[in-house]
């Protein structure tokens, strides 16, 4: 008896799995060794007629000199043009956004919900 055309193409479909299971070395998607926590170094090639936005909120515990470093580093990139910051990290932040003058990134201060 021949086989339908429904189990044909379902062992086509088991053969397709078993080809991509063997490629990823016997492991399927779920049984990948990578986790959620761990970062890949994606490589972006900027554009320099697009101007990017920053977020920065980060735990209280974050050293100050942590965090004002990276709010420089992101102020002088020339492709930012608007940095947001949560209202506690303003705060941390208040003497050095005095100071930073320049049109380019706009400076927003968002307001974070009380516990």
């Amino acid at each position: 008896m021949a086989p339908n055309r429904k189990d044909g193409t379902k062992n086509i479909t088991e053969k397709q799995e078993a080809k991509m299971l063997a490629e990823a070395g016997g492991k399927s998607a779920s049984d990948s060794d990578a986790s959620d926590t761990e970062w890949q170094l994606v490589q972006f090639v900027d554009d320099p007629n697009v101007l990017r936005v920053a977020i920065i909120a980060c735990p209280v515990e974050t050293p100050q000199e942590d965090v004002e470093q990276f709010f420089l580093t992101v102020f002088r990139r020339s492709n930012i043009g608007i940095v947001i910051i949560d209202y506690d990290m303003a705060r941390r932040l208040s003497t050095m956004m005095q100071r930073c003058q320049q049109l380019l990134p706009v400076l927003s201060r968002c307001p974070t919900n009380p516990h």
